[in-house]
């Protein structure tokens, strides 16, 4: 059993090398097939005994074999990341459905995080590619159930239910948007600027695509927990910011991402504590 988690984890940290060249390539427009494995300091072609995961990052002392230039630590820790999204989703599921629809959710987050880190947006494609793969997923739960089931409820279907979950997230936070950026044009107009170092829109398109993924994946209790749980994790980032980087801009994927990453393991705890709040 040892072995085989410990293979599960080493398997899972070559797709996190995978999902690196996702994060490098797909924001620059490079196919992420062709050409293999380089440097971005060098371009210098990178050998397979020096693209092991996590090892080679360490044996080279995070620096290029040809260039010498620093390897980021992003690098081992998406490896890392990846191997424990694998290994935990295996010991949570096993291999079956919910295993690769969750395991894709999560590496999903994971890619879209860290090039909105690098970028301050994702390219438009990403969330729609996201929500067609969630909907195929959907469509083979849809056929499980009715294998199981002759008599059912129209609206009880997972395909029907899923969809009403993705309508009702990109709603949701596109109202929300809606209202935060008219009160940003009003408070604009005031102060007589064009924008707040560029930025003109309270939320990004991206991130009400990316909460209509959710809603798919995760339902509607968990699209409103992830709205209002995320901006506590945005504010410690704000606070350092502001600080140090006399910045107001702030990457908001990744902590749309952690807070989908809360709700995952503890839904049931944070609602049962909300209705004992608001029932006591």
């Amino acid at each position: 059993m040892l072995l085989i988690n410990i293979f599960i984890f080493i398997f899972g940290t070559f797709l996190g090398s995978f999902l690196n060249v996702c994060i490098y390539r797909l924001p620059r427009n490079i196919s992420i097939i062709n050409p293999r494995s380089f440097c971005p300091h060098c371009n210098n072609t990178i050998y397979f005994y020096d693209n092991i995961p996590i090892i080679s990052f360490l044996i080279l002392r995070a620096k290029c074999r040809y260039c010498n230039k620093k390897i980021s630590f992003r690098y081992p820790l998406v490896e890392f990341i990846s191997g424990i999204v694998l290994l935990f989703l295996y010991l949570k599921f096993g291999i079956g459905l919910d295993f690769f629809k969750y395991l894709f959710l999560f590496y999903f987050l994971i890619v879209v995080s860290f090039i909105d880190i690098d970028f301050h947006a994702i390219p438009n494609y990403l969330c729609f590619l996201g929500i067609l793969i969630g909907i195929i997923f959907s469509i083979f739960e849809t056929a499980n159930f009715l294998s199981h089931n002759f008599y059912f409820n129209f609206w009880k279907l997972p395909i029907v239910r899923d969809i009403k979950n993705l309508i009702f997230g990109f709603g949701f936070v596109y109202l929300f948007k809606f209202f935060g950026d008219s009160f940003l044009e009003i408070y604009l107009s005031f102060s007589k600027k064009d924008s707040i170092e560029g930025e003109r829109e309270s939320l990004g398109l991206g991130d009400v695509d990316f909460m209509g993924l959710v809603g798919l994946f995760l339902g509607i209790e968990s699209v409103i927990l992830v709205f209002f749980i995320a901006p506590f994790f945005a504010v410690i980032y704000g606070i350092f910011a502001i600080i140090f980087k006399r910045s107001h801009l702030i990457p908001y994927l990744p902590y749309l991402s952690l807070a989908v990453v809360v709700v995952f393991f503890y839904k049931t705890q944070i609602l049962s504590l909300l209705r004992l709040y608001i029932g006591g």
